[in-house]
């Protein structure tokens, strides 16, 4: 029997904990709503086993992130932990632990990469190897055009996604070979796979002085290594050198379980099999699967827990502790679970009618001011704007900048610098023979997405220069506009298009602000993205970061183009100053970068019918976790017409 510890006395805590800390169960799985201390009960359950007498440091402590594995150490710190306990406790994300078991059945250390912008240069080179060997096998499969530059970023998330579900090692190991035909049945197209096993086989194999090393691995990459090392059917290893064979363990505890993929799940299943007689505990929400990115799947949760890793006693976890009854009862109808909550917490869930961009911004700068004047003040950084798509934030960002508003982006890339609207920027600064539309930071990102939606190369001998990107990053702007774009659209190999934006130009010099409109008509900018990007999402965003700019300038009503290009590079400027400095504001973030935070208010914009209410687990699953991360208001913003199905009705 448990529960003699002072983890219960820390905290206040319910008969569901205590039911929880009383349990002898070898495999126990903590069913547990948003907001309910889910963290908190796991490290409970774990300073329990140590006052049982477990040894801390023999005591597994994994989450999925590295926020989260500061989550439960904080949790450890809340409930009274002394700082040599929290310290002995192995506390980690699941690809920390991975890649220390690999340090070691490696015998040396791999090269960590911690930022997307560290595998630009291996992403691009694969997609050079990858479009030679795909036009000498199957001419014309290969849709990627240019060099890939603005591909990186959805390529690397097409990556996580096979690396966490194993689909190709599942299927390579079958003797799959890829084919435009094959192709069809992962889930994903020909050029995205292409570049994937280009990408792979360089990352994974560099030649050494001892031999073949992996050159790097990036986040995730460790937990995909490791479970493909122990799915193969040929183990590289004997039961002496079995990377998980890590001495004496007490007790694995896993938080955030709701993110469990394949790839994890089979070294975890692994690790249980090493050590069939350890104690393991995990917590988890099906309603917070929104990793799909990632191969997440709530099955691991479901009947794929004791189908995967044995029988599992399973508890409730319900009474709300971050937020009151008002909060609680809509998550609780809404999700169809019991939701208890204290009924002396005061929170608030309410509908807000603002019909676009402006009314909005006038609400946030109203909350802000009420914050502002409250006493003692309370920092506008408490406030989180919560996005379903990114570029629903284009006109809002626009105007919280036109009328001083700070604030901060979290999971997308700030309106202007935008790849496609940096380049329909260009357009626009050519037309209107404006040198000074861009800072010298985006003048340059300018360029070269220019150059990626244009392609072509400078002439030079009578041949294509190979020195084209480096004229093109040292151009100033006058020179760019006038000599280098026209010699670009004139010697581009997408004929259509270059005429296309050259009559956009022409229209733009010939009638100004007031032909904007019909000359963002004539840019192909479904065509150009889709040459350019890779996922039918950043094509369908870059169309929309259009559309809503055609928005903000019917709205703002600049008098010349160069006036439009003059207030957006204003913001620039104040966006630049602010980072600088280190100045916070409101947040503006996507769902998914919120989830595992919470906030004073939150703001969640969007609500109307048809927006953000689609039938799809993901899009519930968004919304469910988007209202769980208020702690004192929660907002549902929509216009005065018709609202989403996720608005509870009153």
């Amino acid at each position: 029997m448990r529960g003699g510890s002072n983890a219960i006395a820390a905290i206040a805590a319910t008969d569901e904990q205590r039911a929880i800390l009383r349990s002898d169960a070898a495999r126990l799985l903590i069913e547990a709503n948003a907001g309910t201390g889910k963290t908190t009960t796991l490290c409970m359950r774990a300073l329990d086993m140590v006052h049982s007498g477990a040894d801390p440091a023999r005591i597994l402590m994994l989450s999925y992130t590295a926020p989260g594995s500061l989550a439960i150490a904080r949790a450890f710190e809340r409930l009274g932990a002394p700082a040599r306990l929290r310290k002995a406790f192995r506390i980690g994300s699941f690809d920390a632990l991975c890649s220390a078991r690999l340090k070691v059945f490696e015998g040396g250390e791999t090269r960590a990469l911690e930022h997307p912008e560290d595998l630009r240069a291996a992403v691009l080179a694969a997609v050079v190897t990858a479009r030679e060997a795909a036009e000498a096998r199957h001419p014309g499969a290969f849709t990627l055009r240019g060099g890939g530059e603005l591909a990186v970023e959805s390529l690397l998330r097409a990556f996580e996604h096979l690396k966490g579900t194993l689909a190709l090692h599942q299927r390579q190991a079958e003797g799959w070979r890829l084919t435009p035909a094959s192709a069809a049945d992962t889930g994903h197209d020909y050029t995205t796979l292409a570049v994937f096993m280009a990408y792979e086989r360089y990352r994974l194999v560099q030649i050494t002085p001892d031999g073949e090393r992996v050159r790097f691995r990036y986040t995730g990459d460790a937990t995909y290594d490791l479970a493909c090392l122990l799915d193969a059917d040929d183990p590289a290893y004997t039961l002496e050198t079995h990377p998980l064979c890590m001495g004496e363990l007490h007790g694995l505890f896993v938080d955030e379980f709701h993110d469990m993929n394949r790839a994890m799940a089979t070294v975890l299943k692994e690790l249980l099999a090493q050590y069939p007689q350890l104690p393991l505990a995990a917590v988890g929400d099906v309603d917070q699967v929104i990793h799909a990115a990632s191969g997440a799947q709530s099955w691991f949760l479901r009947e794929g827990f004791d189908l995967e890793f044995g029988r599992a006693e399973r508890f409730p976890l319900t009474q709300a502790r971050r937020f009151g009854p008002a909060v609680a009862d809509a998550l609780g109808r809404f999700a169809a679970k019991p939701y208890p909550a204290d009924r002396a917490r005061r929170s608030t869930l309410r509908s807000v009618v603002c019909d676009g961009a402006i009314e909005l911004t006038v609400h946030l700068r109203e909350l802000l001011a009420q914050r502002a004047q409250a006493v003692p003040p309370r920092p506008a950084a408490g406030v989180a704007v919560l996005l379903r798509h990114p570029h629903a934030a284009l006109d809002l960002e626009y105007l919280l900048l036109r009328y001083h508003v700070d604030y901060s982006t979290v999971g997308f890339t700030t309106y202007a610098a935008r790849p496609e609207l940096l380049f329909v920027r260009m357009v626009l600064a050519a037309a209107a023979e404006d040198e000074q539309a861009f800072t010298p930071t985006s003048l340059s990102a300018a360029k070269a997405a220019t150059w990626a939606f244009i392609g072509g190369a400078l002439p030079r001998d009578g041949a294509d220069d190979p020195e084209t990107a480096t004229t093109i990053a040292a151009a100033p702007a006058g020179n760019f506009q006038r000599h280098l774009l026209p010699v670009l659209l004139e010697r581009t190999e997408r004929h259509d298009s270059a005429r296309c934006i050259a009559r956009a130009i022409a229209l733009l010099r010939e009638g100004g602000v007031a032909q904007l409109h019909a000359a963002l008509r004539h840019l192909p900018v479904r065509e150009l993205a889709a040459q350019v990007y890779v996922q039918a999402e950043d094509v369908r965003n870059a169309v929309d970061s259009v559309q809503a700019l055609l928005r903000v300038v019917d709205t703002d009503r600049p008098a010349s183009i160069a006036e439009l290009l003059r207030v957006i590079r204003t913001q620039e400027e104040r966006r630049e100053s602010a980072a600088a400095q280190g100045a916070s504001g409101l947040l503006l973030s996507t769902i998914e970068q919120a989830k595992g935070l919470e906030y004073d208010h939150v703001v969640i914009p969007g609500l109307g019918r048809g927006e953000f209410d689609g039938d799809d687990a993901d899009e519930r699953n968004l919304f469910y976790v988007a209202v769980s991360r208020g702690r004192d208001t929660v907002e549902l913003v929509h216009g005065r017409g018709p609202v989403s199905r996720f608005v509870p009705a009153g």
